[in-house]
């Protein structure tokens, strides 16, 4: 529902004379836990960015660009997103960006947000019905068996791939028996 939401809104604020509004426009990319704190938990949120649209007004920023704020395990600075439906609490909620977007569209700023779909949280829903074989979940991740077994019995990956963040791509899922 949240993503509808967000696709209707962007889709229904692009009129035909800015259709190339994304050639020329000034980003500002805001990563909401470092940005502003509203509450004092220590970590900036919605209300953060909403209350500094005057000031991205001032910079002559025409676009702010909104690192992902869904409920995440927090393994990955949030780009583990385990429920696409949901903001995380840390940040605020689904009526505090509602007032962030009001707030920017006054101003003429648009508003996108890091929206990442190539992968989620080994804490999403469908990534654990996919350990459990369960369908259709069970084929929408790829899962390898090992190429083998070393001296020690442990499962060799499938592949050399390497993570950007050092060692193996793959990680062992004992439950499922696979990469």
């Amino acid at each position: 529902m949240l993503r509808l939401l967000i696709f209707s809104y962007i889709i229904s604020n692009v009129n035909g004379n800015e259709k190339n509004w994304w050639r020329f426009t000034e980003i500002y990319e805001v990563y909401i836990s470092s940005f502003k704190d509203t509450n004092g938990d220590g970590l900036g949120d919605m209300k953060g960015i909403t209350s500094k649209m005057d000031y991205f007004k001032d910079l002559q920023i025409d676009s702010i660009w909104i690192s992902p704020f869904f409920e995440s395990s927090k393994f990955d600075m949030g780009y583990d997103v385990s429920n696409y439906n949901k903001v995380d609490p840390e940040f605020g909620t689904l009526a505090d960006f509602e007032e962030l977007s009001k707030e920017a569209e006054k101003r003429g700023i648009k508003v996108f947000i890091d929206f990442v779909i190539n992968h989620s949280s080994h804490k999403h829903i469908w990534f654990q019905k996919s350990i459990e074989r369960i369908e259709p979940y069970d084929t929408y991740y790829i899962w390898k068996d090992p190429k083998g077994y070393d001296k020690n019995h442990r499962p060799i990956p499938p592949n050399n791939w390497m993570s950007l963040f050092g060692g193996s791509a793959w990680e062992w899922n004992e439950n499922r028996g696979q990469f």
